[in-house]
């Protein structure tokens, strides 16, 4: 065998002149044939051109020459895992994590598998490994971030951000899913700064994540032209690829009301095989197509298959809530009773936000923007500020809700300089700004409101009951939580009731100034709606709340999954929605109507047509 073929070889590897490195591999093993270098270098060669099964056939065959090598097995392991062949691929990560179990690189490529897999909670403690081993980690850190924010921790998932200052030594690929951790978290400007850097957008997968995070913030313009520069430079190779640049064109497509081009995009998507979140993503998506269409049984068919990958994704994450009868929301549990209340007499500070609440997806998203429009108010989307404070009282260990009324003055004090010191991460308020806080659960989270803040003013808002489940089960939530409660409608149906029942008992018991606000009156009488709303808060010119969906365009980042509606004028379509689906929804009817009777809220199904 000629002595220089194999540098030789590497130096083409090394120059990316991947065909020339081939060849020369396969002329030198001509001579020396299973030699382990060349053989090596000729599988990553292959490899480097895409062709994954003849490079994996060739890493099995050195593995099995040298199976004491831990790097062969972790090669052999993405080689297959390219493939989609998860078993395989998973048996030669763990080859590999036992030869070396403190190599970070195996952790982390072992996490992205799992990923793949829709093992998100094993990924994540494979990724938080890494870290462990190495804080430094930069590549465990971004996908450890991005495992915690699927997880539902999107507190973990922001710390676990790498520095601004360890940015640019990062690979164009890691930038994009920097981008995306930063997108997740609300830091939606320096996600775009790191997108548009020079040299970002010139391979597909930078103008697809820069498309996206257009879409995300409602530029849906712009959006589109770089999807279609990034198609156009789109091999056919790259499978995931050609499954995200579809999955935002059928996006883009819903945005035009385009259902018959979103629909096609999203089909083919599919017919890509997706890993399993990103085929939950694509049935959602196909559902929300078929009940723009008009057809709720395809529409409902679409849920059941969206909800039962959603299910097998939260088992893995919170087996004990998946697999009982236990309430995921469980903080509505926990009630008070008279005796424990005699904070509420308590008269608090002047300074309170006004807190916007409700069951999810019954109109808070609009209220907040409405708010957020007046230049005398600012929100910070949701943020789960009173648990952090729930957690800190917890800490001192003073049970919550129970321990409230013990509370000295000065460990109050002390809760509401954690819930602000919170509030100042987000959003910076102007001298004499009121603090918007809209987060549909905090309705759980009264006591604590009451303890903090019994001055503060609140905004519930209602909606039909049926049209809350609908519309919850048509979501595609994120939280593994919500996963579960949302895996049936019955399911869903309890957990709303005993949200319900929890505000109402505690709203009499603690007597907070409340507004309601039906979302059904606010879209039929707009105008009379924002008046109330403004004669509430006091405030002399409502006409801010009136033009707040061009406020929210401008905008920008819109942390909640209704932020392509709320940049839309307001518009009755979304009242009865749920009467289409009345015949899947007549075995929650029964739940629901204790708190429908008590809310005032027909449940009578639509005569049949």
């Amino acid at each position: 065998m000629n002595p220089d073929a194999i540098p030789h070889a590497f130096s083409l590897f090394q120059s990316g002149r991947y065909p020339q490195a081939e060849q020369v591999c396969r002329q030198a093993l001509q001579e020396a044939p299973g030699e382990e270098s060349l053989t090596l270098l000729l599988a990553m060669s292959l490899q480097a051109q895409g062709q994954e099964a003849e490079a994996a056939s060739l890493y099995e065959a050195i593995v099995r020459l040298r199976p004491a090598i831990a790097g062969h097995w972790a090669n052999l392991a993405l080689s297959r895992r390219r493939l989609g062949e998860f078993a395989q691929a998973e048996h030669a990560y763990r080859q590999a994590l036992a030869l070396e179990p403190s190599n970070t690189g195996f952790l982390t490529d072992y996490g992205l598998l799992l990923m793949d897999m829709g093992r998100i909670a094993d990924a994540r403690h494979r990724f938080l490994d890494a870290v462990d081993l190495d804080p430094g980690a930069l590549e465990a850190r971004i996908h450890a971030s991005l495992a915690c924010f699927e997880c539902g921790d999107a507190q973990r998932a922001a710390a676990l951000i790498p520095p601004p200052a360890a940015w640019p030594q990062l690979p164009d690929a890691l930038r994009e899913e920097l981008a995306t951790a930063l997108m997740q978290i609300g830091r939606t400007g320096e996600a775009e700064s790191l997108l548009a850097a020079p040299g970002m957008q010139q391979a597909p997968s930078g103008l697809l994540h820069l498309a996206q995070l257009y879409e995300r913030t409602n530029r849906t313009g712009e959006s589109r032209t770089l999807l279609e520069q990034a198609m156009a430079r789109a091999g056919e190779s790259d499978r995931q690829l050609r499954i995200d640049l579809l999955q935002l064109q059928a996006t883009l497509d819903m945005r035009a009301k385009d259902h018959a081009a979103a629909r096609r995009s999203a089909t083919a998507a599919l017919e890509l095989r997706p890993h399993v979140q990103a085929e939950a993503n694509i049935q959602f998506m196909l559902a929300t197509i078929a009940d723009k269409e008009k057809d709720p049984a395809k529409a409902m068919a679409h849920l059941e298959r969206a909800h039962a990958i959603q299910f097998r994704l939260a088992e893995d994450v919170v087996p004990e809530m998946a697999h009982s009868n236990a309430e995921p929301l469980q903080v509505a549990s926990k009630w008070l009773e008279a005796g424990q209340c005699g904070f509420a007499a308590d008269a608090g500070p002047e300074r309170s936000p006004v807190f916007i609440v409700g069951f999810p997806r019954s109109g808070t998203t609009m209220l907040e923007q409405m708010l957020d429009a007046h230049p005398g108010y600012a929100s910070m989307d949701e943020r789960a500020t009173l648990q952090r404070c729930i957690e800190r009282m917890q800490v001192q260990g003073v049970e919550y809700p129970y321990g409230l009324d013990a509370l000295s003055a000065v460990q109050v004090e002390e809760l509401r300089q954690v819930y602000w010191s919170e509030v100042a991460k987000v959003v910076e308020l102007q001298p004499g700004q009121v603090l918007v806080d809209k987060n549909p659960l905090n309705m759980l989270r009264l006591p604590m409101i009451a303890r903090l803040f019994p001055r503060a003013k609140i905004i519930l808002a209602l909606r039909h009951p049926c049209d809350v489940l609908l519309s919850c089960y048509m979501q595609n939530f994120r939280s593994p939580a919500f996963m579960v409660l949302c895996s049936s409608l019955e399911r869903l149906a309890r957990s709303y009731v005993n949200a319900m029942r929890f505000w109402i008992h505690h709203q009499a018991l603690l007597a907070p100034d409340t507004l309601v606000l039906r979302y059904e009156d606010t879209v039929g009488d707009f105008p009379a709606q924002v008046q109330r709303i403004a004669d509430f808060l006091g405030i002399a010119d409502s006409g801010f709340l009136a033009e707040f969906s061009g406020h929210a365009a401008a905008k920008g980042y819109i942390s909640t999954p209704s932020y392509s509606q709320v940049v839309e004028p307001v518009n009755s379509r979304a009242v009865g929605r749920w009467q289409p689906y009345a015949r899947w929804l007549q075995p929650a009817l029964p739940i629901l109507r204790p708190v429908a009777d008590h809310w005032g809220y027909d449940l009578s199904s639509p005569p049949a047509p």
